[in-house]
C-alpha cells in the first residue's frame, strides 16, 4: 500500500487487531502527525516510510484499535550530579544517551499527548485519538515546524513546511452521521477519514433494508440498549432516519404497544445502518465508553438489571415515572463536559422526556 494514495474502502471484519483481548499497538506520540503528513503526501518521513506505512496499516484496519500512545518521560530520572558530575546515584537508564538526545521528538510527543488530554503512554482508541488530535491541532506550527528558530539545537521536521499535514487536518469538520452514511467510501480522504477507514454507502444501505424490514415485519420482541429509549422520544416526530432504525423501533411500537422489549448492554437493533457501527466486532466505535455508562446510569434509574424485558408500554410507563428529563441520563445530571469522549449528547437540554410524557407516548388502550 503506498500511504500518500488513499487503499481500498472495504466492508469492516474482525481483524487481528479488533478484538476485545487485542494488544495496544504502541506508537510514539508525534509520530500520529506523521501518519498524517504521509498520507497528505509526504514520501520521507525523519523515522522512516517503513515505520509510518505499518502504522497507517494498523490504523486502516480497524477504527477502534487501542493504541498506546507513547513519550519517554523516564529517561529524565537520572540525578543531576550523577549525569553531570559521574557521582552518586543509579545507574542511568538503558539506552540513554540515544534517549537523552532525543528532547526535540520528546518535546514533541509531550505537546501531543498534551494535546489529547492524556498521561504518556495511555491507551486511547484511534478514531478517538485522531478525532481529538484535528480538533486540536490544524497546523504544525509551534509542533514540528519548532519554537525557538534555531535549528541547529532544536532541529525542525524538513517537511513540516510542505503543508502535508494541514492537507488532512485542514479538511477534517464535524460531519453528521446522516452525511456520513450517505456519502460513505467518498469520505475517504478527508480529515480523520484519510486516517480512519470509513464503512461502505453498499454495506450501510444494505444493512438498513435488511434490519428495518425485520423489526417492522417480522421482530417478535426487540433488542434496545437503554439510552436508545432516550434517542426515541427526541425522534418520535421524524419520518425517516436512513443512518439508524429509531423511526422503525417507534413505529413498531406504535403498531404494538405491549411488544417484548429486553434492554441490552450494548449495540442494539437501532445501530446496524450506522456509519460508526463495526458489524464485525459489534461496537459503535465514536460513541462506545459513554453509551455504555449512559445505558448503566439508566437501568439502574429504573431499578432494573441489563437483559430485563418489558412490554413496550410498561418500560416507557416506568421512563416518564423515574426519568424527568434526558439530561439525567444523556447529560450527566449536570451538563459536565470532562473530555471529547465523554461529551453530553448534542440534544442533553432537550424536553422530549416531559413533552412524550404529557403526549400520552405509548401510554393509552
Amino acid at each position: 500500500m503506498k500511504s500518500n494514495t488513499m487503499p481500498p474502502v472495504e466492508p469492516m471484519t474482525r481483524t487481528l487487531r479488533s478484538g476485545p483481548d487485542a494488544e495496544p499497538y504502541p506508537v510514539q506520540a508525534h509520530h500520529l502527525l506523521c501518519a498524517a503528513c504521509v498520507r497528505g503526501g509526504c514520501k520521507n518521513p525523519p523515522c522512516g516510510p517503513a515505520m509510518i506505512e505499518k502504522l497507517l496499516d494498523v490504523l486502516w484496519s480497524y477504527p477502534h484499535v487501542p493504541l498506546r500512545i507513547c513519550a519517554d518521560t523516564e529517561v529524565v530520572r537520572v540525578h543531576y550530579r550523577k549525569l553531570y558530575e559521574k557521582r552518586g546515584g543509579r545507574f542511568f537508564p538503558r539506552d540513554f544517551k540515544e534517549r537523552k538526545d532525543a528532547f526535540a521528538e520528546r518535546r514533541k510527543d509531550l505537546e501531543v499527548c498534551r494535546l489529547l488530554g492524556i498521561y504518556p503512554n495511555t491507551v486511547l482508541p484511534a478514531y478517538h485519538a485522531y478525532q481529538i488530535l484535528f480538533s486540536r491541532l490544524r497546523t504544525l506550527e509551534g509542533m514540528c515546524r519548532g519554537l525557538s528558530g534555531d535549528t541547529s539545537v532544536w532541529p525542525e521536521c524538513p517537511c513540516s513546511g510542505e503543508g502535508f499535514y494541514e492537507r488532512i487536518a485542514g479538511t477534517a469538520r464535524e460531519i453528521s452521521y446522516e452525511e456520513q452514511w450517505k456519502r460513505g467510501e467518498q469520505l475517504a480522504g478527508e480529515g480523520i477519514w484519510a486516517i480512519i477507514r470509513p464503512r461502505t454507502h453498499a454495506e450501510m444501505k444494505g444493512e438498513k433494508e435488511r434490519s428495518a424490514a425485520f423489526i417492522i415485519n417480522k421482530a417478535g420482541r426487540l433488542y434496545i440498549r437503554p439510552n436508545h429509549l432516550l434517542c426515541i422520544l427526541c425522534t418520535r416526530k421524524m419520518e425517516v432516519l436512513v443512518q439508524d432504525n429509531l423511526v422503525e423501533l417507534r413505529m413498531r411500537m406504535e403498531a404494538d404497544p405491549d411488544i417484548p422489549v429486553t434492554l441490552v448492554e450494548g449495540c442494539c437493533m437501532v445501530c446496524d445502518p450506522c456509519n460508526v457501527y463495526h458489524a464485525g466486532e459489534h461496537l459503535c466505535y465514536s460513541t462506545h465508553p459513554k453509551n455504555i455508562l449512559r445505558d448503566l446510569r439508566m437501568l439502574e434509574i429504573l431499578g432494573l438489571p441489563p437483559g430485563a424485558t418489558l412490554p413496550a408500554r410498561r418500560l416507557y410507563k416506568l421512563i416518564f415515572d423515574k426519568i424527568p428529563d434526558v439530561k439525567t441520563v444523556c447529560g450527566w445530571g449536570d451538563g459536565s463536559n470532562t473530555s471529547p469522549f465523554w461529551k453530553p449528547c448534542a440534544d442533553y437540554q432537550s424536553a422530549a422526556v416531559k413533552d412524550a410524557r404529557k403526549e400520552g407516548f405509548l401510554q393509552s388502550g
